[in-house]
């Protein structure tokens, strides 16, 4: 499979030029437009569980309050309630949406590694096998755009969800080669369009809620 990939980027290399920075790009963006829907039924999902855990806070916070001398009792008492009703202690949904993207990098990671082993430039990189610090930066303004705009019910997470994103992203990303910053990039943009997509539709069930 990857030398299948390895092909089709050398193929779309051709098309520009031979210049592997926009097979690359293609690959990515195709790949992560492949994923978007199931990556918006799963981010949809995540948020509908969100809400119903905010709904059943206050019972929540009533069991607490109750068996705080019991704590195994309380938390069967808390998973029973959230059971009953359809809410999940661990968002599998979130989980699972950040799981299936790991085989597809993987297999990709390979491909582009060895198509980064040629001189190609592209715009300021001089060289797709070596990191580059501002297509880094460009990532991680990315990163923190989708983590800030993200719609979730507890407001006061959106600092935290940024802060761990960036950290995430850059520690794995700095010694990346900038190949494979070109494919994080091109995901990473749409993961910002999944985001307002994301914000868009909770606006409208909100305004919908409201009238």
């Amino acid at each position: 499979m990857t030398d299948l990939l390895a092909s089709l980027m050398a193929n779309l290399a051709a098309l520009f030029n031979g210049n592997m920075a926009w097979a690359i790009l293609a690959v990515a963006l195709a790949v992560r437009l492949a994923l978007l829907p199931l990556t918006l039924h799963l981010a949809r999902k995540m948020l509908a569980n969100q809400h119903k855990i905010k709904a059943l806070q206050p019972q929540a916070d009533a069991i607490k309050q109750e068996l705080a001398a019991d704590p195994r009792a309380m938390f069967a008492a808390i998973s029973k309630l959230y059971k009953e009703n359809g809410a999940h202690l661990l968002d599998r949904a979130s989980l699972l949406g950040a799981l299936v993207q790991l085989p597809v990098f993987g297999l990709l990671y390979k491909a582009v590694s060895n198509a980064a082993a040629g001189t190609d430039t592209f715009l300021w990189i001089k060289n797709l096998a070596s990191p580059d610090a501002a297509l880094t930066a460009i990532v991680l303004v990315l990163s923190a755009i989708s983590a800030y705009y993200f719609p979730t019910v507890a407001a006061d997470t959106a600092t935290m969800m940024i802060v761990v994103q960036v950290l995430v992203t850059a520690f794995i990303l700095w010694k990346l080669s900038a190949a494979l910053g070109l494919y994080w990039a091109a995901s990473s943009a749409v993961g910002v369009v999944q985001t307002f997509i994301l914000r868009y539709e909770q606006r409208r069930i909100a305004a919908i809620g409201a009238a």
